[in-house]
């Protein structure tokens, strides 16, 4: 997004550089500075409202819904979530896909913070508006079916969270996201754990997810460092301590050199 003009004294908005902004919140999450990209993300949703520059604050609140979800800070998330959710009433963009990506990532965030009901509603309302806009085969789909599944699993419906992450996996698989494929199919493991831990499908997708991490095609940046720390300890809790160890080894060998 480029620099726009000054406002003056014409009531014209000024638009803050958002793809810079977003550039820089890249490198501190790459570098595992949270604090530092919470104040960051916090400093320049201030400056996109005085601006005026609601599209920018949109996408800002939207990194904050994550930012926050991550770090389990429900006093920050909640009003993050319901300002994101009013400005897209606002700007009057409520049937679009960018639309069903910040009501996805709000509705994650409610999740982690324990509003099922909300969630459940707001994925509902994602769908709908990734259906209106999306083929059925966009990578967006899968991860909106990832999160429908935690919900599945909250609510203890172990088919409905199965298939939700099987219908994100091959997704995931036919366009390439390798790390994303990780989380899935170690999502898999601990859903067929849950159910039924003699089940031999769980060796099998923590073998799939590991496949995925030593693929050679994997770009090893701070999205796979941090997919590697996500889910190092899910094999740790299935005794897969060598593969537990090698993914935080990963992880500190990128965080070490960036």
């Amino acid at each position: 997004m480029a620099d726009c003009c000054s406002c003056g004294n014409h009531g014209e908005h000024t638009h803050i550089p958002l793809a810079d902004v977003i550039k820089e919140c890249d490198r501190l999450f790459n570098q595992e500075k949270t604090e530092e990209l919470g104040e960051y993300l916090r400093f320049w949703r201030r400056r996109a409202a005085e601006a005026g520059d609601k599209k920018s604050e949109l996408s800002l609140l939207s990194e904050l819904m994550g930012h926050y979800r991550m770090n389990g800070d429900l006093e920050r998330g909640l009003p993050a979530v319901r300002e994101g959710f009013a400005l897209i009433d606002e700007l009057g963009i409520g049937d679009t896909a960018g639309a069903g990506t910040i009501y996805l990532n709000g509705a994650t965030a409610l999740q982690a913070f324990g509003l099922d009901g909300d969630a459940r509603k707001f994925y509902q309302t994602a769908e709908r508006c990734y259906r209106k806009n999306l083929p059925e085969d966009d990578p967006r789909f899968a991860g909106l079916f990832n999160n429908m599944a935690t919900s599945y699993l909250d609510s203890g419906d172990f088919s409905g969270a199965e298939n939700c992450y099987l219908k994100a996996l091959e997704i995931l698989e036919r366009t390439g996201n390798l790390m994303d494929s990780a989380v899935t199919c170690v999502n898999l493991a601990q859903l067929f754990d849950a159910r039924d831990p003699e089940d031999p499908r769980i060796e099998e997708y923590l073998d799939r997810a590991m496949a995925f991490f030593d693929s050679p095609e994997a770009v090893r940046d701070g999205y796979y460092a941090h997919t590697c720390r996500k889910c190092a300890s899910a094999f740790g809790y299935f005794g897969r301590f060598m593969d537990e160890q090698e993914l935080n080894a990963r992880a500190d060998r990128f965080y070490a050199g960036s």
